[in-house]
C-alpha cells in the first residue's frame, strides 16, 4: 500500500547554469538502481487539473506529485524537485525543493508532493538592484531526483512551459551556440563605446523600458535603451572608455513590464577591447628594398588567452603600413601567420623601393574587433655600399704566391660611403681602413681549393654591407726534365718529365708538352704531348737530328693547378762517322785510299783523316769532301816506315758537334 502524501519543506533555490538533459514527461531513469520514480500530477495557478501533459503551461507555484518505488537495497534518503530552463545561458538559475526521508519512508513505495515557485526572483547587484525571475518564461523542465545510499540517482522529468507574463528580450547581435566551435566572435564588442540593439516581446502586460546592466561593481551605471519608432527594437549607447579591456560575461539586458516587473535578463557577454601594443622590428637605418617586417603585439592580461580562445577574443587581422602618411601596403595577418597565432605576425612594405633619406613608417594594426594598435617608427633609408673590384679577381691565385685585392666603393643613394672597411679571406683579416682610403689588402695564397674573400663595409649611418667573392686557389706545379746530353744523329733519345703540385703531390693526368729550340734559334717548337701517369711522370722518345735545347711545359688544369715550365736541357747531336775495312798494312811511299761514311749529308762538309802524334794530339793528313751519298774518300801516303794510329774526323757545325770515327792502326814497312 502506498504511504500518505507528504509535503516537501521549501528550501532556498540554488542557482544552476548547467544544461539539463531533456527526458520525456513522467519517464523514470532507474539505471538499474532498484528504485523507480514517476510524476503523477502537475498543478499550477494556470491549470489545476493535475493531468501530466507534455509541454503543459504552468504559472506561479507548480505543484508536483510523484511516486517512488524502492527495493530495500536501494532505499531513498532524499528527493529533490527542481525547475530550470533549457536555455540557461540566458536564464538566471533554478528553483528547487528537497525532502529528507527517514528509514522506511519509501519502502516499498511512497507518494510525495512538492511545490516550486516558478515566479521566484533573484536580486542582481551592481549599480542598480533588479529583482529578476530565477526561471525564465518559455520552455522549461520539471525534474524529480531520488537519491539512494548505494549511491545512485533516479530521475523523472516533465516538459512544461512557464508563463508568468514577463517580457522577453532577445539580442540579435549575439552569436549562436556554435560560436566556440566555429571560431566566431563571442559576445558584443566595444572599444570606447558600445552600440547595443535588443528586441523586446510583450507577453501580456506591455513593455515599459529596457536596461543594459552588470552586477559587477566596476561596471558603469545601468543604461536605458529606447524604442524610438515603437517597432519593438530598442537601441542604446554605453560609454566603455573607462572600463578595462576584458571579456565581461556578467552583463545583461532586461525588460520591464508596465507594472515594473523584470523579465529574465539576457546574458550580453561583452568584449571591451581598447586595442593593443604593437612593436615592429625595424632598424633605424634600413635598406630601400621592400620586405616583410616582423611585428609583435601585446594585449592587456585580461584579453591574453591561449589558443583557441584567442580566436574568439581579440587578435590582429590586418596591418596597414604607411610611409609619411601614404599607404604602402595592407597585409592580412593570415598571409603569413595563422589567424590568432600568439604574439607575432608579419607586414609587407609594398613592392616598390623606398625613397632614400629620413622618413616615418606607421604600422596601424586592426584586430578582429576593430580595435587598433598603432606605432610610428622613424627610419633612414639608405642603399648598400657596393665595391668595384680593380684587382684580385681577374685570375686565380696560385698557392704560395702573394695575391693582391683592391676595390673602389660607391652607393646608389649618393650619400653612403664606406666609413670603415675590412677585407678578410676565410675569416682572416688581410686589410682594414677608414674613409677616404679605399679597400685593399694582400694575402699569401695558401691551401689549394675554394676560399672566400669578404669585404665588410660600415657606412657613416652604421649600416653594414658585406660582399663575398669565391676565391679558387690553384696548386702550384713544378716540372723537371731529364735527358741525354749527347746523342748520335738518327738514334733514339729518351727524355722524362716529372710534374708535382703543391705539397709534393704527383700531378697525375697532367698534360705535358715537350718543346725543342734549335741551337742559334729563339723559337720553341712542340715536339710531342703526353699525359703524365699516376706518379706525375711523362716519357718522351725522339730521333736525334741536331743540337738544341729541350724543355717540358705542364698545362694548367681548370680549377686544379697552374702551368709550369721546366729548366732547359741542352742536347748535343754528333754525326755518324765510320771507316769500313780500312787498310792496316802498307809500304812507305805508297798511296792508300780510305773511304769514310757519315750522316747527315750537308753540302760543304769535309772529312779529315788524322794521325795521332806522340803527344796525344791529332794532325790532319788529308781531307775529302762528303759526297751526297754520304761518303768521302781520301788518299794518304806514309813517308816513313812505322806503326801509326789513324781516324776520320768531322768538325763541328752549328747544328752538330764534332764527331770522329773509331781509330785503326796502320803498320808501314
Amino acid at each position: 500500500m502506498p504511504r500518505p502524501i507528504r509535503s516537501l519543506t521549501a528550501l532556498a533555490g540554488s542557482a544552476c547554469l548547467a544544461a539539463v538533459a531533456l527526458v520525456s514527461p513522467a519517464a523514470a531513469d532507474t539505471a538499474g538502481s532498484g528504485t523507480e520514480v514517476s510524476i503523477d500530477s502537475l498543478t499550477s495557478d494556470h491549470d489545476s487539473s493535475g493531468t501530466v501533459t507534455p509541454g503543459q503551461t504552468v504559472t506561479g507555484t507548480a505543484g508536483v506529485t510523484f511516486t517512488v518505488h524502492a527495493d530495500p537495497d536501494f532505499e531513498p534518503y532524499a528527493a529533490v524537485v527542481s525547475i530550470a530552463g533549457h536555455t540557461n545561458t540566458q536564464g538566471t538559475g533554478q528553483v528547487s525543493q528537497r525532502i529528507d526521508l527517514a528509514a522506511g519512508d519509501c519502502l516499498p513505495s511512497c507518494t510525495l508532493h512538492a511545490a516550486v515557485d516558478t515566479a521566484a526572483t533573484k536580486t542582481f547587484g551592481g549599480t542598480d538592484t533588479i529583482a529578476a525571475p530565477l526561471v525564465e518564461d518559455g520552455d522549461n523542465e520539471i525534474r524529480v531526483e531520488v537519491f539512494t545510499a548505494r549511491p545512485t540517482i533516479t530521475a523523472a522529468t516533465a516538459d512544461v512551459r512557464v508563463d508568468n507574463d514577463r517580457p522577453v528580450v532577445t539580442l540579435p547581435d549575439l552569436p549562436g551556440d556554435d560560436a566556440w566551435t566555429n571560431f566566431k566572435p563571442v559576445g558584443l564588442t566595444a572599444d570606447q563605446r558600445l552600440d547595443l540593439r535588443a528586441v523586446a516581446t510583450d507577453t501580456g502586460d506591455g513593455v515599459s523600458r529596457l536596461e543594459y546592466f552588470s552586477d559587477n561593481p566596476v561596471w558603469p551605471a545601468a543604461s536605458d535603451l529606447a524604442d524610438a519608432d515603437g517597432d519593438g527594437t530598442w537601441t542604446g549607447t554605453v560609454d566603455t572608455s573607462k572600463v578595462q579591456s576584458a571579456l565581461w560575461s556578467y552583463a545583461y539586458v532586461v525588460a520591464f513590464d508596465n507594472q515594473g516587473r523584470a523579465g529574465s535578463p539576457v546574458r550580453a557577454t561583452t568584449l571591451v577591447d581598447h586595442g593593443f601594443i604593437v612593436t615592429p622590428a625595424v632598424k633605424a637605418v634600413t635598406r630601400n628594398t621592400p620586405s616583410t617586417v616582423f611585428l609583435t603585439y601585446k594585449y592587456p592580461a585580461s584579453l591574453t588567452q591561449p589558443w583557441p580562445r584567442n580566436l574568439n577574443y581579440a587578435y590582429p587581422v590586418s596591418t596597414r603600413v604607411l610611409l609619411d602618411g601614404a599607404l604602402l601596403d595592407t597585409t592580412p595577418v593570415s598571409d603569413f601567420v595563422l589567424v590568432g597565432y600568439a604574439d607575432y605576425f608579419y607586414a609587407r612594405l609594398g613592392d616598390k623601393p623606398l625613397p632614400y633619406g629620413k622618413h616615418t613608417l606607421t604600422f596601424d594594426v586592426t584586430d578582429n574587433r576593430g580595435a587598433h594598435g598603432t606605432t610610428d617608427v622613424p627610419i633612414t633609408v639608405v642603399s648598400g655600399i657596393d665595391p668595384t673590384w680593380t684587382a684580385g679577381f681577374d685570375a686565380f691565385p696560385v698557392a704560395g704566391k702573394t695575391w693582391k685585392v683592391a676595390a673602389t666603393t660607391h652607393a646608389a643613394d649618393g650619400v653612403s660611403r664606406a666609413q670603415t672597411w675590412t677585407l678578410t679571406v676565410d675569416g682572416k683579416t688581410i686589410g682594414t681602413g677608414t674613409y677616404p682610403a679605399q679597400p685593399s689588402g694582400t694575402w699569401t695564397a695558401g691551401t689549394p681549393g675554394l676560399h672566400e674573400a669578404s669585404l665588410t663595409m660600415v657606412s657613416q649611418f652604421g649600416d653594414s654591407s658585406v660582399t663575398t667573392q669565391p676565391l679558387r686557389v690553384l696548386a702550384a706545379t713544378t716540372t723537371k726534365l731529364s735527358g741525354p746530353a749527347l746523342t748520335t744523329y738518327g738514334s733514339k733519345q729518351a727524355l722524362t718529365a716529372t710534374v708535382t703540385q703543391t705539397g709534393s703531390k704527383p700531378a697525375a693526368g697532367a698534360q705535358v708538352s715537350l718543346q725543342f729550340r734549335p741551337a742559334g734559334s729563339s723559337t720553341w717548337t712542340t715536339i710531342a704531348k703526353v699525359t703524365a701517369d699516376s706518379k706525375g711522370t711523362a716519357h718522351f722518345t725522339t730521333t736525334a737530328k741536331r743540337n738544341g735545347a729541350w724543355r717540358a711545359v705542364t698545362s694548367a688544369k681548370n680549377l686544379a693547378w697552374a702551368s709550369s715550365t721546366s729548366s732547359t736541357v741542352t742536347g748535343h747531336v754528333k754525326a755518324t762517322l765510320s771507316v769500313k775495312n780500312p787498310v792496316t798494312k802498307t809500304r812507305h811511299g805508297r798511296s792508300v785510299a780510305y773511304t769514310a761514311s757519315s750522316a747527315p749529308y750537308a753540302a760543304g762538309t769535309w772529312i779529315r783523316y788524322q794521325i795521332r802524334k806522340s803527344n796525344g794530339t791529332w794532325s790532319t793528313l788529308t781531307t775529302a769532301k762528303l759526297a751526297t751519298n754520304g761518303t768521302a774518300t781520301g788518299k794518304v801516303t806514309f813517308a816513313h816506315a812505322g806503326t801509326y794510329m789513324l781516324r776520320a774526323y768531322r768538325p763541328a757545325t752549328a747544328t752538330l758537334v764534332a764527331s770522329s770515327s773509331p781509330t785503326w792502326t796502320v803498320h808501314v814497312s
